[in-house]
């Protein structure tokens, strides 16, 4: 796998990591007390955690390759969606 792979299949994830390090940064900067700081943080994690929760899809309506060849034979229009939980 490339860096580029690597970086496109897991780009949710290091989105979120530089997120919480601005944040962190931020926090800390601003707030001197350690107990605040820590909330506010836990916070953006459970909101980070959402967000990838409320945008990730569900399973396939298609489970087999004969069932998605028969979609594609019927003579209605077909909307293809490709799309990668990472």
């Amino acid at each position: 796998m490339t860096p580029a792979q690597l970086l496109n299949q897991n780009s949710y994830l290091f989105a979120a990591l530089v997120i919480l390090m601005i944040a962190f940064a931020i926090v800390v900067a601003r707030f001197r007390q350690t107990r605040f700081a820590w909330l506010a943080l836990i916070a953006l994690v459970a909101i980070l955690i959402a967000g990838n929760r409320a945008f990730s899809r569900g399973a396939s309506e298609i489970e087999s390759s004969a069932a998605f060849d028969a979609l594609l034979a019927a003579p209605q229009p077909v909307v293809l969606e490709f799309y990668s939980d990472y």
